[in-house]
C-alpha cells in the first residue's frame, strides 16, 4: 500500500507545475459524487504541453484544494493520471503499464478539456467526479 504516497506526491507535483503561469480565463469546474466544489477553491488553471502530452493544473495551496492531470493527445485525450484534492479528501486516478487505480476518460472541446470517470480516495472508497478546465 505504499503506492498512494507516491501518487498523492506525483500529484501535487504536477497541479503546482501547471500552474506556474495563472489562467485567469478559465471557469475551472469540479464535481465530486455529483457535488460541485467551489470554483474560487480551483484557481490559477494552467496546462503545459510536451510532444502530444500534456499536464493541467488547478489549485490554491492556502487552501490544499487542487487537481492535477496528466493526458495524451488523441481523439478523444487519454488520461494517465488525475489527482483531486478537495481540503479534507484526496483521490487518484493511475492508468500505467504498471497498475491502474479508478478509471477516466477525458474530451476535448477546443481548448476545454473534460475529465470523468471514478478515483479512488485515501479512505480506498471510490468517488465519481468531472473536471472541466480551460487551456490557453
Amino acid at each position: 500500500m505504499k503506492i498512494a504516497p507516491v501518487v498523492l506526491a506525483g500529484g501535487v507535483l504536477v497541479a503546482l507545475a501547471a500552474c506556474t503561469s495563472p489562467n485567469t480565463d478559465s471557469s475551472t469546474v469540479v464535481e465530486i459524487d455529483g457535488k460541485a466544489e467551489s470554483a474560487a477553491e480551483f484557481v490559477n488553471a494552467g496546462c503545459t504541453r510536451t510532444g502530444d502530452s500534456i499536464t493541467i493544473g488547478s489549485g490554491s495551496v492556502q487552501t490544499a484544494r487542487g487537481i492535477g492531470a496528466m493526458l495524451t493527445e488523441g481523439n478523444p485525450p487519454t488520461v494517465s493520471s488525475l489527482f483531486i484534492a478537495t481540503g479534507g479528501n484526496v483521490m487518484t486516478v493511475l492508468n500505467t503499464p504498471v497498475g491502474q487505480v479508478g478509471s477516466a476518460k477525458a474530451s476535448k472541446a477546443g481548448n476545454r478539456y473534460t475529465i470523468t470517470g471514478e478515483a479512488r480516495a485515501a479512505n480506498l472508497s471510490t468517488k465519481k467526479f468531472r473536471v472541466e478546465i480551460t487551456c490557453s
